[in-house]
């Protein structure tokens, strides 16, 4: 009797671990599900004067949290026209998850300001307009389909999901969630950039689209050490962003 109810016991304790690994593994499916792509509020004034400062702003949240902790916030800012000869400045958080940099623009025209958010393994690059000084009448903007200038800020945010730890040799998940607007951004063509540091040689990851907005792959990393992985997304001729991270292969 004695050891049918050990062998009883051990049932009942097995059934509750497995039970319990499976309210885990469910748990952090769900906790996954709820990830929240971080936002990024732009704020540049809409006019300014040649040889004066401007001050440009970006708040970055997640949800109701205030990111503080982002790994690259900066400032890319063209006169119209000339995007091959844009500027970057690096921006510096304040409070509050706002980040702030300053602009001395050298002359007259209508320029075009795009903030760089990297944070949590998240990328979004929203972008607006500003005119300085005195502006002819066709610099304001690109026209849309309708024929109105068109000055709103566009969001892309991209999301690389990883393993925590990749080994050589083995084949790696490489998933992309992307999002325009916070909508899930369908039909797109996204692809990574893989290449080790210090090595010129880059090898391409065509993604396959899955559910609405995420983008599934593999890639099998042939030596230990340091890459970067670049994703491009692109989708007709308005969007074409990109993101870059590292990953550490063991």
């Amino acid at each position: 009797m004695k050891k049918i109810s050990l062998f009883m016991l051990l049932g009942v304790l097995a059934l509750f671990i497995a039970a319990c690994g499976n309210s885990n593994e469910d748990n952090g499916a769900k906790e996954d599900e709820k990830l929240e792509a971080i936002e990024a509020k732009l704020e540049v004034p809409e006019k300014g004067e040649k040889d004066e400062t401007v001050s440009l702003s970006t708040k970055v949240t997640q949800g109701d949290e205030n990111v503080e902790d982002a790994g690259e916030v900066k400032y890319e800012i063209w006169k119209n026209g000339h995007k091959d000869e844009s500027e970057m400045i690096e921006a510096k958080h304040d409070k509050d998850g706002v980040y702030k940099a300053e602009k001395t623009f050298e002359e007259d025209g209508m320029y075009t300001v795009q903030v760089h958010v990297t944070a949590r393994d998240m990328h979004t690059m929203p972008k607006a307009e500003i005119a300085i000084g005195e502006v002819e009448a066709g610099e304001h903007g690109e026209k849309s389909e309708d024929g109105h200038h068109d000055h709103h800020e566009s969001t892309v945010s991209i999301h690389l999901k990883k393993s925590d730890t990749i080994k050589m040799n083995d084949e790696a998940e490489m998933n992309v969630q992307v999002k325009n607007e916070e909508k899930a951004l369908e039909e797109a063509e996204v692809r990574l950039e893989i290449y080790k540091e210090g090595q010129e040689k880059h090898e391409w990851v065509d993604l396959t689209e899955g559910e609405a907005g995420m983008y599934n792959g593999s890639y099998a990393f042939p030596e230990t050490g340091t890459y970067h992985v670049q994703v491009h997304v692109t989708k007709g001729e308005e969007i074409h962003e990109h993101t870059m991270q590292k990953v550490e292969v063991q």
